[in-house]
């Protein structure tokens, strides 16, 4: 799991751009995210504790620590923990699914929700827990028209699936990384990708070649040899 850091906070990479949008809408800071283990390195050098940690001053009623669920059993770990989704407990939760605490929870529900996602408060009977919010299905990312010359996230978004998914002609993926800028490289894969999905190979990603790569990276997601 890549992260971003928002807000001194450990972000799941593939959110980040929600996340960063939901700020601009709301006003609102984030005041704690991903907490799992794999973020504890990053948890460390932003002055921030793991749910480990913060579950540990819990049980030994430390002063300024919140009741906080066990390892292995919080959003904030990408966990299920038997209340915010259908499922078991500990069992493992989509990067979406990932836990957000912020300092102003309405107006990031609508903020959320103007941008068409549906965020909600998870434990709506919890004094201590008003601040938590989850996503309740996968946020659909705005996807614009990319030509050649273009650069940005955006670019780099699209890059990343054409560098994971695999042509099913050869069978490799279709760029060695995720480019930033939409260069000749960028530009041939795109073009490829295009011919290989039957598609006009133009080399413009436009709703058509989008939803395509979305088809195909939910593809190879449900593959279990790609892991």
């Amino acid at each position: 799991m890549e992260f971003a850091i928002i807000d001194n906070c450990p972000v799941p990479q593939e959110l980040a751009d929600e996340v960063q949008a939901i700020k601009a809408g709301s006003g609102a800071s984030l005041n704690s995210c991903d907490r799992s283990h794999e973020a504890e390195p990053i948890l460390e050098k932003c002055g921030k504790q793991s749910q480990a940690q913060l579950y540990d001053g819990f049980i030994h009623h430390r002063p300024g620590f919140n009741p906080a669920n066990p390892p292995g059993r919080s959003t904030h770990e990408r966990r299920n923990d038997g209340v915010a989704y259908p499922g078991n407990p500990g069992d493992q939760l989509e990067y979406w699914q990932v836990g957000m605490d912020w300092n102003n929870p309405p107006a990031v529900v609508m903020a959320a929700a103007k941008r068409g996602w549906i965020v909600t408060t998870t434990y709506p009977g919890s004094a201590h827990e008003t601040q938590h919010l989850n996503f309740r299905k996968e946020p659909e990312q705005d996807d614009p028209v990319l030509r050649p010359g273009n650069e940005g996230p955006n670019v780099k978004r699209m890059a990343g699936i054409l560098a994971v998914v695999k042509s099913p002609v050869n069978h490799q993926p279709y760029l060695p990384e995720a480019f930033p800028h939409f260069g000749p490289q960028v530009e041939a894969a795109v073009k490829r990708f295009q011919e290989e999905h039957h598609q006009k190979a133009d080399g413009i990603c436009g709703t058509q070649t989008w939803t395509q790569l979305h088809v195909a990276q939910r593809q190879h997601k449900a593959d279990p040899e790609h892991h």
